[in-house]
């Protein structure tokens, strides 16, 4: 799975109230989104898009810790992998990271996991083929060993676990008739797999779980390619955020909106 790293984002946050006893939800709420676009023009910087969220939470418990190995283990971790069992005829999903070399039902599952070739059995033929763009989303490389021994060195079938990222942001361009299409960044440049703008926004409430806050989180998206690839064509952007819990925000969507007519100095 090859990722263009040319594309990057970074994130920034300011939480400008955080209340005592208000009356809100646990699952994270938008309550607003302002977008703007900040242009350099030169080779050295990004050209920015900037989206900003007035959110409201009512049990604190939003954002990542970067430094904390908890919050990139399950149930955070990035992927989840597949084994089959031919006796059973079934299928198991795990994740690397809770599995130990002590267990043969572990090993097992390593061994066993679904590979491209595994498509010929019959259990297993609706699964994606090794085509672009599964190849970015659904079919991995890996060598995985335990001491001196490889126990699965193979192209492995696996999904992306949506609780891995903490805000999920997607885009729709107006097309020749007016009607909005969702554009995936990370297809833009087949065969090659590039990145999408979900991402992971660190740790908003200090003081603690169980804190209500509200805020605005700022979200800062460079990319020397924003002109080139809109124009001044119409988009609009859909934003959801989750919790550590898992709870999903509501979906907030903007207006529909041209680069000209969000730029900032």
């Amino acid at each position: 799975m090859k990722i263009n790293t040319l594309l990057l984002f970074t994130v920034g946050l300011l939480l400008t109230s955080c209340l005592k006893d208000p009356d809100f939800p646990d699952n994270p709420v938008l309550k607003s989104m302002d977008l703007s676009y900040k242009e350099i023009g030169g080779l050295q910087e990004d050209d920015s898009l900037i989206i900003s969220l007035h959110f409201q939470d009512g049990d604190g418990d939003l954002g990542f810790d970067a430094s904390d190995d908890k919050h990139i283990s399950s149930p955070y971790n990035e992927f989840g992998f597949y084994s089959y069992n031919p006796s059973t005829k079934s299928k198991t999903i795990f994740a690397l990271d809770t599995l130990t070399a002590s267990s043969e039902v572990h090993l097992a599952l390593v061994q066993n996991m679904i590979a491209v070739s595994d498509r010929s059995i019959p259990e297993l033929d609706t699964l994606p083929p090794y085509d672009f763009p599964y190849t970015c989303d659904n079919w991995q490389e890996v060598n995985i060993t335990a001491g001196n021994t490889t126990l699965k060195e193979d192209t492995v079938y696996y999904q992306k676990n949506p609780r891995y990222n903490n805000i999920y942001v997607d885009f729709f361009l107006e097309n020749s008739s007016g009607e909005f299409e969702e554009f995936f960044w990370e297809y833009i440049q087949e065969p090659q797999c590039n990145i999408a703008y979900h991402g992971r926004f660190p740790i908003i409430n200090e003081v603690g779980e169980e804190t209500p806050s509200e805020g605005t989180l700022t979200y800062r998206i460079p990319n020397k390619g924003w002109k080139s690839t809109f124009g001044n064509k119409k988009f609009k952007i859909r934003v959801t955020i989750l919790d550590r819990a898992g709870n999903y925000s509501n979906a907030i969507t903007s207006e529909p909106v041209t680069l000209d007519g969000i730029k900032v100095n």
